[in-house]
């Protein structure tokens, strides 16, 4: 398949973490423009990709109404980023899972460690959550 573009993903996560760390923001035109790049590619995949970012949406609810911590759009794009990449429905429920898991310890050890902070880069999680991923071949 297409195995390099896993790695030119990830290699945009590592520059998107940093990024989201450092200045708590990531430039829309770039992630809107891979999001729409590996669509074309993987367009067999569409279902899955619409399916992240509608689950990334309801994910920014929750966490806005329980927390009170903002989800940027730049996390949805990742999301459905990442489910461009998923091949089919089991490994989107693996990924679900393994999101919901490291979101969770995420933000344990963010609120741990940080406090109470209301700005919390969480595109890192979606980094370890790909990696996750990768090692155990859920996408393709």
């Amino acid at each position: 398949m297409i195995g390099w573009l896993i790695f030119v993903i990830l290699g945009v996560l590592i520059v998107a973490s940093f990024l989201d760390i450092k200045y708590k923001a990531v430039p829309s035109v770039l992630l809107t423009g891979f999001l729409f790049i590996v669509a074309v590619l993987r367009i067999e995949n569409l279902q899955f990709g619409i399916l992240a970012g509608l689950f990334a949406w309801v994910i920014k609810d929750l966490i806005y109404e329980w927390n009170g911590l903002e989800f940027g759009m730049a996390d949805i794009k990742i999301m459905a980023l990442i489910g461009l990449l998923i091949p089919s429905m089991n490994l989107f429920l693996v990924f679900v899972g393994i999101f919901s898991l490291f979101q969770f310890v995420y933000t344990l050890i963010w609120q741990w460690r940080m406090g109470n902070d209301k700005e919390r880069p969480f595109i890192p999680c979606l980094l370890f959550v790909y990696i996750t991923l990768i090692i155990i071949g859920g996408v393709a």
